[in-house]
């Protein structure tokens, strides 16, 4: 930037930078993007909820995810996802959503990938553990490229000579000797 450069482009600038600044910093709370079992559990709980939910930031020590919902005589509350770090903290959550007042739609176990059903039974809270969901993982860039090999060398061998388009294998298209 030159000092004899209006004011107008000086304001331009700054402010693009600012809004650049803005789209590179991480959001507050969060350092980094959700793993494949935060991912999980959010999809899980979109099926559970059924309509919008509200998610906080996750915490990176979370274990667990509660979809929580407080009980109200008019309307349909919004449903909150919290992130919870243990088994013990959860069993105090449900304990502390029963005394206020709030449903506990279920909980999400991220480390084992299984729904989790809270039962309070004679006062205790009683954990029922569902079938593990399918978590995607992400493949490394050296695993993509062996893979994208492997099919390459399996289509070349069961590729039929001449199979290269639908016009098996003759160029150009339209009315054609024949």
């Amino acid at each position: 930037m030159s000092n004899d450069e209006p004011e107008y482009l000086k304001a331009l600038r700054r402010s693009q930078e600012r809004r650049r600044a803005a789209r590179e910093a991480p959001a507050p709370g969060r350092a980094t993007a959700p793993n494949p079992a935060e991912r999980e559990a959010l999809r899980w709980a979109r099926e559970v909820a059924g309509r919008e939910i509200r998610v906080p930031p996750g915490v990176p020590s979370a274990k667990l995810a509660i979809l929580v919902q407080p009980i109200t005589p008019f309307g349909k509350p919004p449903v909150s996802l919290e992130w919870l770090p243990s088994r013990d903290a959860l069993i105090e959550r449900v304990k502390a959503a029963q005394g206020a007042g709030e449903n506990v739609l279920g909980a999400f176990e991220l480390t084992t990938g299984r729904p989790i059903t809270p039962e309070v039974k004679e006062g205790k809270v009683v954990l029922n553990a569902g079938e593990p969901r399918q978590i995607m993982k992400p493949l490394s860039p050296e695993r993509m490229i062996r893979l994208a090999s492997k099919q390459a060398e399996q289509l070349a061998r069961t590729r039929k000579a001449g199979d290269f388009s639908k016009g098996g294998g003759r160029s150009g298209g339209g009315r054609g000797r024949r």
